[in-house]
């Protein structure tokens, strides 16, 4: 008699980005998939939960929700918090690496000095 084992299937979901049209300064919907693609890749979207699309067909339909024009025609702000936290890591990433020079080159001075001072009390025994 055999057992019959189950397992759940992991659906990896990659998030929607639309892309920034830089002459216009918005953001427009890019379809992530070629024509006639097969074993296509599901996209979730952030305009509202449990919005996914697994397809073209489905992407084309996706979009033209109002839900997802509105929140297209306000990605700026409905992503503001995100722009502003990378903003703030690229910041302290560049003040950590600077403090870190900053400790290296004391480090080397104060190496420097008890160098000087251990060559001292060795000549003065």
């Amino acid at each position: 008699m055999k057992k019959s084992t189950k397992t759940l299937a992991t659906i990896d979901l990659e998030n929607y980005i639309p892309v920034f049209d830089e002459k216009n300064d918005i953001y427009v919907d890019k379809c992530p998939y070629k024509p006639y693609q097969r074993n296509c890749r599901q996209y979730s979207c952030n305009c509202r939960a449990g919005a996914t699309f697994l397809n073209n067909a489905q992407y084309k339909q996706h979009i033209k929700t109002k839900t997802h024009r509105d929140y297209i025609k306000n990605y700026k702000k409905y992503n503001k918090e995100i722009y502003e936290r990378d903003e703030t890591i690229k910041n302290l990433n560049v003040e950590l690496e600077l403090t870190k020079r900053k400790m290296n080159r004391y480090k080397t001075i104060v190496d420097n000095i008890t160098n000087e001072v251990d060559d001292l009390v060795f000549q003065d025994c």
